[in-house]
């Protein structure tokens, strides 16, 4: 059955990726991309201000006009949209004209949680981006998957977190999609995702970019053992690698090519390494921008605007990352060295086991009254959970019980877990809030 439902994803999207390769193909100019993508934007823009109340109100407040006559203009009069705008204006950001078919829920690297409406229109792009990425290492919607990953299905609770559970096992026993929990980082569970990587054979790995280095690590006896899978990639996502050499490690490890996946729940996928080693970014649907910043000598915060209609419009949308180089340069042909990311932490319980910092943003990610959350972990091992809530005040202890509850899903130690409501968060000398911080 696995093969049958494989062969029938790969025929319905197979025209997509075609698409893609051939609209890639071209031999363009960066003066021709950016002339392509002013079409494209202004093309969403017509509807964008004239259905989106942030938007219109935006276009009467500072005169913007009805077409963009350069991307310079538009960087002159449009604002850059935060995280903090859109929990400030979610509603007014959408476009009333279609109701949303799903929220797309993120706490993000920066750790303040979103949520932003979404329609299921909006999937067919990111297919078509990361398959067609995924088709530079051979890899077709038909292979197999190991998913090295955060299992967020698992803190639902009552009937909807049981048929929620039950319909995950479904469709990944349909998609051929074998998962291992990336939450628990101990030696004895990627010992076991090990041993269940071997048993499965499947075709490609991906996970968060940290849990797979410390699979790596843990796994390096077995070597052989993964070398003779054939694995044709191991794709990395989420995160930045936590050290230089954890690519290094991995193919060594796996025996496979190595790739990254850049993007946000916010945006989809945005580019992806390709096997020369550079990024491309996927400028078909996203204009990229980028302003020099003194976080880092050399860096460019990016802001990213959509090309393709979405329900949340994304309109110089800062996501928090940065790069090495200008996007904005008249020169940049779309392809990147590297992304000059944020690299998510960990928390080591008593036991010595890890637990991933992705755990604590599922966790915490519905929970509407949390605009911004952060884990601190003393010298002495003790572990505590602050949030900044929308009326500055302690959450309902059985908000606070809900959070233990799942917590405690993920180990039972974090069952204990102080939480506490500030005003602020703890920052970086650079402004950033990190997610994990360590006394």
């Amino acid at each position: 059955m696995m093969s049958v439902i494989g062969k029938l994803r790969q025929y319905r999207l197979e025209p997509k990726v075609r698409d893609q390769r051939q609209f890639y193909s071209r031999d363009w100019s960066p003066m021709e991309i950016r002339d392509w993508q002013l079409d494209a934007f202004n093309a969403q823009w017509e509807s964008i201000r004239r259905d989106v109340p942030y938007f219109a109100r935006l276009s009467r407040e500072r005169d913007l006009p009805e077409q963009f006559e350069s991307w310079s203009q538009f960087r002159a009069k449009m604002p850059v949209i935060d995280r903090k705008t859109v929990q400030q204006h979610r509603n007014a950001l959408k476009n009333p004209t279609h109701s949303p078919d799903f929220q797309r829920v993120t706490g993000g690297s920066t750790a303040e949680p979103v949520q932003i409406p979404a329609w299921s229109s909006e999937r067919k792009y990111e297919r078509q981006n990361f398959w067609y990425a995924r088709d530079w290492y051979d890899i077709s919607p038909a292979d197999c998957l190991f998913l090295l990953w955060g299992h967020s299905h698992i803190f639902g609770e009552g009937f909807r977190g049981w048929w929620n559970k039950v319909k995950r096992r479904v469709k990944d026993r349909l998609l051929g999609y074998y998962r291992a929990n990336a939450y628990n980082l101990s030696d004895d569970a990627l010992q076991q995702a090990g041993s269940k990587l071997v048993q499965t054979r499947p075709d490609y790995v991906l996970g968060y970019s940290k849990a797979l280095d410390q699979l790596a690590q843990v796994n390096a006896n077995r070597r052989d053992e993964f070398h003779r899978l054939k694995l044709k990639a191991v794709i990395a996502t989420a995160e930045s690698f936590p050290r230089p050499d954890s690519a290094e490690l991995i193919r060594d490890v796996f025996g496979a090519p190595v790739a990254m996946e850049y993007g946000t729940v916010e945006t989809g996928p945005i580019a992806h390494q390709a096997p020369d080693g550079d990024f491309r970014i996927f400028w078909r649907h996203f204009k990229i921008e980028g302003e020099q910043t003194n976080l880092l000598d050399g860096a460019y915060e990016i802001y990213v605007t959509s090309l393709y209609p979405r329900c949340f419009p994304l309109v110089r949308y800062r996501i928090g990352d940065m790069i090495p180089e200008n996007p904005s340069a008249e020169d940049f042909d779309q392809t990147l060295p590297s992304i000059v990311g944020r690299c998510n932490d960990y928390v080591e319980l008593s036991g010595g086991d890890r637990v991933h910092s992705e755990a604590f943003t599922h966790v915490v990610k519905d929970i509407e009254e949390i605009q911004a959350y952060q884990v601190h972990q003393t010298d002495a091992g003790e572990i505590e959970m602050y949030y900044v809530s929308g009326k500055d005040k302690k959450l309902e202890s059985r908000k606070e019980e809900k959070i233990r509850r799942r917590l405690s899903r993920v180990d039972p130690e974090l069952e204990r877990i102080e939480m506490n409501a500030v005003h602020e968060l703890d920052q970086t000398p650079a402004g950033k809030t990190k997610r994990i911080v360590r006394e």
